[in-house]
């Protein structure tokens, strides 16, 4: 990779931009985040790299910034639909110049982002995106609206479970008996 290149790699679960800045070794590289720090990554640590530009480590805040506008996970549902008829494979390029019709290095960006934490519409491949089938998309979103119940139930029963504690008047639901049950 040369100097300047700006890249995408994720430290302890959470994404990190940073410039590279020399080659380290073999097979490692030296990149500088915004703070100045150095980061010593290995190839297959770095989940993107920004297309046909060069930078600078103070050059990225500016770059999240442009970006920020375009991190529309909503709109991911509309490009699923038009892409899911044709079960075509899609790049972050050809994602960014369906969703903002551009191609410029934040649309594209800001295209890798939202499909990498999709977790419904689209499935990674390699550096290439394919749409869920229709079956496969509305079970997924069966299974998040479950857990969201499920959630949310646990929540009301401890809010319950609370008041009662403090010496309030509470008025027990069926699905508490259960919970009662196991404890």
């Amino acid at each position: 990779m040369e100097k300047g290149t700006l890249i995408e790699f994720r430290l302890q679960g959470e994404r990190h931009l940073a410039v590279v800045d020399r080659p380290e070794g073999k097979n490692h590289l030296i990149a500088l985040d915004q703070r100045g720090k150095l980061h010593k990554l290995h190839p297959r640590q770095v989940t993107y790299t920004v297309a046909d530009s060069t930078y600078e480590p103070s050059q990225i805040p500016e770059f999240i910034a442009r970006v920020q506008p375009y991190l529309d996970p909503d709109s991911l549902e509309l490009a699923w639909e038009l892409l899911v008829e044709e079960g075509e494979a899609v790049t972050c390029a050809d994602m960014a110049q369906l969703l903002f019709s551009e191609q410029s290095p934040p649309q594209c960006y800001a295209a890798h982002c939202i499909l990498f934490e999709d977790k419904i519409y689209f499935k990674q491949k390699a550096q290439t995106y394919e749409p869920r089938s229709a079956s496969m998309v509305a079970e997924i979103k069966h299974q998040l609206a479950a857990a969201q119940s499920k959630h949310q139930e646990q929540e009301e029963f401890l809010k319950r479970v609370q008041q009662k504690l403090g010496g309030e008047q509470v008025e027990w639901v069926d699905s508490d008996r259960t919970r009662f049950d196991a404890l």
